[in-house]
């Protein structure tokens, strides 16, 4: 099995270079790919410092996760499978995650947390429901819709590539990817890989950070139905999940009580309202396949 690793980073080059370089140890992965949308002096430099033969870097204008991954898939054709991860994640066992796309085409990570420091009582607060919710998540064995790290198989990376899935600017990319492989009937699974994430350890950062996903789970509904139709169940799978995972969301922010609790309700319900997320804008969304609805001329910054 020949491996393909993309990895996005944005002012993350040095994580992303560490990252690769861990992850080429397995055997199966021959080449990583870094696609840099830098602009922070540093990273630049950094990228440009990089020489490695088992390394290609792309370097270019900041140009969207979107277009990355339509360069990974593009890329990935010629290999038995592509894994992506984020550049600000850790991943403490890959070789679980490669060796799960010899049964499966699309394999995602059950995550956990870094908890921030005692002195941001709130943001630890948030990060310990946050933690609480996803342990239970992976009790239950839910597939999780997205996330930092995606493995597909070569039928999966085709099947999205034949459809034309990231030709144009793409909200919730991850999710995006797992609604398509579920309509369209691929094998999907998570993992326990030691995924790990850094969440945000100020208030201003969470604000962001929430209001970033406003709107984008039915825009990937609609986005994914353009392309290859099946709406109604397209909803059908989206809203099983959301109810699931707002569920066990409600469940670890109820149980056991904290007197943060109903500050933290109330504070997720005006970030999924407001929006506080830094925007760029980008062109509007062109295709006779989504005339039917509207895209948003400004998208969320990605980090």
């Amino acid at each position: 099995m020949r491996i393909l690793l993309f990895v996005p980073s944005y002012n993350d080059t040095a994580s992303a270079h560490r990252l690769s370089k861990k992850i080429l140890e397995n055997e199966h992965v021959e080449r990583a790919l870094i696609v840099d949308d830098s602009d922070d002096p540093e990273s630049v430099e950094f990228s440009r410092s990089i020489e490695d033969r088992e390394i290609d870097v792309v370097r270019r204008a900041r140009s969207g996760k979107w277009s990355a991954w339509r360069l990974a898939l593009a890329r990935s054709l010629d290999y038995d499978g592509l894994v992506e991860v984020d550049s600000d994640v850790d991943v403490g066992d890959p070789d679980t995650l490669i060796s799960s796309l010899d049964g499966y085409d699309v394999v995602t990570a059950y995550q956990d947390f870094a908890i921030p420091p005692r002195r941001a009582f709130f943001s630890r607060r948030i990060a310990e429901i946050y933690r609480s919710m996803h342990r239970g998540l992976r009790g239950a064995s839910k597939f999780n819709m997205g996330g930092q790290v995606i493995a597909l198989s070569r039928r999966a990376a085709s099947m999205l590539t034949e459809r034309g899935f990231f030709e144009e600017p793409v909200l919730a990319d991850d999710h995006v990817i797992c609604l398509a492989s579920r309509l369209l009937g691929l094998r999907c699974t998570t993992v326990d890989c030691g995924l790990r994430i850094r969440l945000p350890s100020r208030l201003s950062e969470w604000m962001r950070y929430r209001s970033r996903h406003r709107g984008t789970i039915r825009w990937a509904e609609e986005y994914v139905a353009s392309k290859i139709g099946g709406r109604r169940r397209i909803v059908k799978i989206s809203k099983r999940d959301y109810n699931t995972t707002r569920s066990f969301f409600l469940r670890s922010l109820l149980r056991p009580f904290h007197p943060l609790n109903p500050l933290i309700l109330a504070f997720f319900g005006v970030c999924s309202l407001l929006p506080l997320e830094d925007r760029f804008e980008w062109s509007m969304l062109r295709s006779t396949k989504i005339g039917q609805f509207t895209i948003l001329p400004l998208f969320y910054r990605f980090l």
